[in-house]
């Protein structure tokens, strides 16, 4: 009934509000497996389920699910497929009239939805109340950094970090988890004590010290404590949760999930760092090249640069879980969150209409027509298994978290496939603007079929070839600050017009322009999942 009920909305909304249904396209991508690697069978004998990628990025995230692995949609109907004898026709005459008064009804949601769609920007009709107006979330707090004011020692008021960007710090806190694993290989966690207190470095060493640690994936990455973000606090800290595979090598490879507690810690008085200086790859003091810094001390300035003073340190780690075993590409899980309500936050239109103010080209439809070109272009490039052609549309580490899910099929012999993905609903939950980034998050609801072959036989390992599965996730396009213009649909340098060609790092092949940070357009940076997304 459910099904039922959503097509008559659909109708009703396409008669309603006299708007062209979505086309379908042919694929979704993020169909590897959980990382925690779970696999469970569906509640209804009827129900089926492919595994799908994780990564939650801005750090990651395409379509994934760290927590919950395959998707499962569920098209049990509560009772026996039969029916009693020579009931047909009142049941058909009742059916008749049920249907007849929940197109009526869908027809008065969607004129009512029609009149509110700049204020919604729901493309269909709520699935259910308004959820409640929330507190600032721990991310909201962070990103309310640059803000906030403290008093100096002359007395003056001044902000406390002008130049912060979340977009940044989670960037750099993604970054740095890779990088420190990939260090653990080797014994080599000195090259990155500038960013490492003498207890992390202890506890990551207790977790074993293999030749190498290679392709790490961050499925998920959360805020669990962000503490000092006021005004009289001298220290800011930060204690997030990362989900994440990777695979160590000491004389064979074995893969590893793993969840684990980072705490970051800063002075409030640090000045945060533009984007082309905000890499792991400098003293955080002087900017001298990483490897004049050795263990905590850098030889060039001659400063111990682990103590918070000119960048995050990570004070402490603590494993959560450590289990052996990669990636699940094959299963079924149920799907979670999807019924849940949006997440908004209570500021989010104000904050685009003051954008729209500095960028009249900036509107719901514009940024609609842009998410869905992305959307549909992820599809194909997955489907295709050429992922090279996603490179202008998402940030770096979205698109090596794909790439990676899409190695890992090959390597197994296995396709993922997605047939029929439609966006069915988009809902604005939250902008948040800082000295670098314009970020809009916007929650999608879509459909498709999604199922697992093998390639040897093409037998389904996972999923279903005839039933569709709903999902809804939460996307954030970002853009560089002071860009302006028309949201692209084209496939085209957004810098020089050329036909889209772009290398490996992110650089257009006719001008050399890098196009994947949001310098010209908006780009696809995260991906959360419902039971994932803090707001």
């Amino acid at each position: 009934m459910r099904g039922s009920r959503a097509f008559l909305l659909a109708v009703a909304l396409f008669l309603g509000m006299g708007l062209p249904l979505q086309p379908e396209v042919e694929a979704r991508p993020g169909g590897g497996g959980s990382y925690r690697g779970s696999s469970r069978s569906s509640s209804s004998s009827r129900s089926s389920s492919s595994s799908r990628s994780s990564s939650s990025s801005r750090s990651s995230s395409s379509r994934t699910s760290y927590s919950s692995g395959s998707r499962g949609v569920s098209s049990s109907y509560g009772g026996s497929s039969g029916s009693s004898s020579g009931s047909g026709g009142l049941g058909a005459c009742c059916v008749l009239l049920l249907i007849g008064g929940l197109a009526a009804i869908a027809v008065a949601l969607a004129r009512s939805s029609n009149q509110q769609e700049a204020r919604s920007w729901s493309t269909a009709a709520p699935h259910g109340p308004p959820p409640p107006r929330r507190q600032t979330s721990l991310r909201g707090r962070l990103a309310g950094l640059g803000r906030l004011r403290a008093r100096g020692a002359d007395g003056q008021v001044r902000p406390l970090d002008p130049d912060f960007s979340i977009v940044l710090f989670e960037d750099f806190v993604y970054s740095l988890f890779a990088k420190v694993h990939e260090a653990r290989g080797g014994d080599r966690l000195d090259s990155f004590g500038a960013w490492l207190s003498y207890d992390a470095i202890r506890s990551l060493q207790a977790l074993g010290r293999p030749t190498a640690v290679k392709a790490v994936v961050v499925g998920a990455m959360t805020y669990h404590e962000v503490s000092g973000v006021a005004s009289n606090s001298p220290r800011v800290s930060v204690t997030v949760h990362f989900e994440a595979n990777y695979t160590e090598v000491s004389g064979t490879d074995q893969s590893w999930y793993v969840a684990e507690a980072w705490t970051l810690e800063r002075d409030t008085a640090v000045r945060s760092r533009p984007p082309d200086a905000a890499r792991i790859s400098k003293c955080p003091n002087c900017g001298a090249p990483l490897d004049a810094v050795q263990g905590h001390h850098c030889s060039y300035c001659d400063t111990v640069v682990n103590t918070g003073g000119f960048d995050w340190v990570v004070t402490s780690v603590a494993s959560l879980e450590r289990e052996q075993r990669g990636p699940q590409l094959t299963g079924t899980t149920e799907e979670q969150g999807t019924e849940l309500p949006t997440l908004r936050d209570p500021k989010a239109h104000e904050t685009l209409a003051t954008l729209t103010q500095e960028d009249p080209n900036v509107t719901a439809i514009g940024l609609r027509r842009r998410l869905e070109f992305i959307f549909h272009e992820m599809q194909t490039a997955w489907s295709r298994r050429e992922w090279q052609g996603m490179r202008p549309f998402l940030s770096d580490n979205l698109f090596q978290t794909q790439l990676y899910w899409i190695n890992a099929y090959r390597q197994a012999g296995l396709r993922n496939i997605t047939q029929d993905a439609r966006i069915t609903k988009l809902s604005l939950a939250r902008v948040t603007r800082d000295a670098y980034y314009d970020a809009v998050t916007l929650r999608v609801h879509a459909v498709s079929l999604d199922f697992t072959v093998r390639d040897q036989d093409e037998k389904v390992v996972g999923g279903s070839r005839s039933r569709t599965r709903a999902y809804s996730e939460y996307w954030t396009l970002i853009r560089g600050r002071g860009v302006k213009g028309l949201a692209d649909t084209k496939k085209q340098c957004p810098s020089c017009g050329a036909p889209l060609s772009i290398n490996m790092a992110g650089h257009c092949t006719h001008c050399q322009a890098r196009v994947t940070s949001g310098e010209f357009d908006w780009v696809l940076s995260r991906i959360e999942q419902d039971e994932a997304y803090q707001g």
